[in-house]
């Protein structure tokens, strides 16, 4: 599914209305239906439109128009003079006058009506709203009605998801040809509702520039085929650098990740005494290639040439996963971004990287997969606009940057970008990001761009933790319970 910015939105518009010739009181006629249609649906005694100065108050004027004429009773709210209003918009409110249908102010009583309509802001909104503007948003979260917004809750950022000062948090949100970013990135998911994408009619784009949301059919078509007569040497060899003395686990739930995501095979790189017996006993089919450690459990001296010998042959490496953040483990990351090898990096990996970012300057395509806080320290700052810095990170550094979060951010080098809005709030759990690791490993293994490995292997993820939050409930499911869940 493609989403678009706000701006591009108007420009899409734009082009149907100034070019095409396609009428945009018909458009808003349209939207309008669309909308209308939704409220029946819900089957309210009294509804309450409350209506701004833009496009999206006369979108909720021709709406309560319909809802009245379809013998709902049916009030408007205008926040401005309607003398104030342009074009389309002015034109609906003046059908609305012309039918005598009853206003209401802000000082009515709104918990008397069962669905109030929030037509008060589009997704255009670049302040807070102030004066009656925000008083209508108070009053309307103070309700307890069904809100239904018109394209975006008001007081939303239509770009990053931002509440500009106070929004409305909307029950149900109707938007128009095209779902924009705000209804995704957080904290706007959370005022969005349920989401209903109306089409009223605005050609596509010859050429979409914008984001895909990841979907089943979106994943369906980046799986790796398995041929009937397949053989495991088809799937790719994967290396998994990890682990540690004290964080074995995370190399064991990245291994099992890898394994269950389609990997043929997979040897994990790890120290003999803290690591190896946890992987050979928990992830049988997996090989183990041993690092030697002393007392100190530091890793050895030549460890860089004894991971380089271990690349030879491998499709794919992944390193990080509890790998530990003394100084001798950065050799561990030089080694894996040093190989001509597709290449995940996560956790700790990620904090070595942070100290030589040059390590990225390299042919062969990387995943970085950070949360919040390691982008913040990629970036040397606070992450202020989630897709903003992945897509400044990826262009600039050349890499896929898998920006995790309840709304999962991925940006390639040359500017596309993808969203994973599914998943549960089970997943934040200790572990889920190292079973991340292993399923987008076993996708570069088996021959998947990274921008794709990344993207299929944050839905494959999150249908992982879907399944596993059935099996162990939201509270209690573990990163085990979602690493033996993923399936392809």
């Amino acid at each position: 599914m493609h989403i678009v910015t706000p701006e591009r939105m108007r420009a899409i518009e734009g082009r149907a209305i100034h070019e095409l010739g396609i009428s945009g009181l018909a458009l808003m006629e349209r939207a309008a239906l669309c909308l209308a249609q939704e409220v029946r649906a819900a089957q309210p005694r009294r509804v309450l439109a409350v209506c701004g100065a833009g496009n999206n108050g006369g979108d909720a004027w021709a709406c309560a128009r319909m809802l009245h004429l379809w013998g709902i009773e049916t009030e408007l709210l205008p926040l401005c003079p309607v003398e104030a209003l342009k074009g389309d918009a002015r034109a609906n409110a003046e059908i609305c006058l012309k039918l005598d249908m009853p206003l209401a102010s802000l000082d009515t009583d709104f918990s008397r009506y069962d669905v109030i309509v929030d037509g008060i802001f589009g997704t255009g909104l670049s302040r807070a709203p102030e004066g009656v503007y925000a008083r209508a948003i108070e009053r309307i979260n103070e309700s307890g009605a069904a809100v239904y917004a018109v394209d975006i809750p008001s007081g939303i950022d239509g770009a990053t998801g931002r509440v500009l000062g106070c929004a409305v948090a909307a029950d149900v949100t109707v938007t128009f040809q095209w779902a924009k970013y705000g209804h995704f990135l957080y904290p706007g998911a959370l005022h969005t509702g349920r989401l209903f994408v109306a089409d009223i009619g605005i050609p596509a784009p010859a050429q979409w520039q914008d984001a895909e949301v990841m979907d089943e059919a979106l994943a369906a078509a980046l799986k790796p085929a398995r041929p009937r007569d397949a053989h495991k040497n088809q799937f790719g060899h994967a290396l998994l650098i990890a682990g540690s003395r004290g964080m074995a686990g995370a190399a064991v739930l990245a291994a099992t990740a890898c394994m269950r995501a389609g990997a043929g095979l997979l040897t994990v790189c790890a120290q003999e005494d803290s690591v190896m017996p946890h992987i050979q006993n928990r992830v049988p089919a997996a090989m183990c290639l041993g690092l030697p450690e002393d007392g100190t459990h530091a890793f050895p001296a030549d460890v860089q040439a004894r991971i380089e010998t271990a690349l030879s042959g491998k499709s794919a490496v992944g390193c990080g996963c509890g790998l530990g953040r003394s100084c001798d483990r950065t050799a561990a990351v030089r080694a894996a971004l040093g190989s001509s090898l597709p290449a995940v990096i996560d956790a700790d990996g990620l904090f070595h990287l942070a100290q030589e970012p040059a390590l990225l300057r390299r042919d062969a395509q990387t995943v970085l997969t950070p949360h919040p806080g390691e982008m913040a320290r990629l970036l040397g700052r606070p992450v202020r606009d989630p897709v903003a810095d992945a897509q400044c990170y990826a262009r600039e550094h050349g890499c896929v940057v898998l920006l995790k979060g309840a709304c999962t951010v991925i940006a390639a080098p040359d500017g596309a970008l993808t969203f994973n809005t599914t998943g549960t709030q089970g997943m934040a759990t200790a572990g889920s990001g190292d079973a991340l690791t292993g399923i987008i490993l076993a996708l570069l293994a088996q021959g998947l761009s990274a921008y794709d490995a990344a993207r299929l292997g944050a839905y494959l993820h999150a249908q992982a933790g879907l399944r596993a939050e059935t099996q162990a409930s939201t509270g209690s499911m573990t990163a085990e319970d979602l690493a033996n869940c993923v399936r392809i």
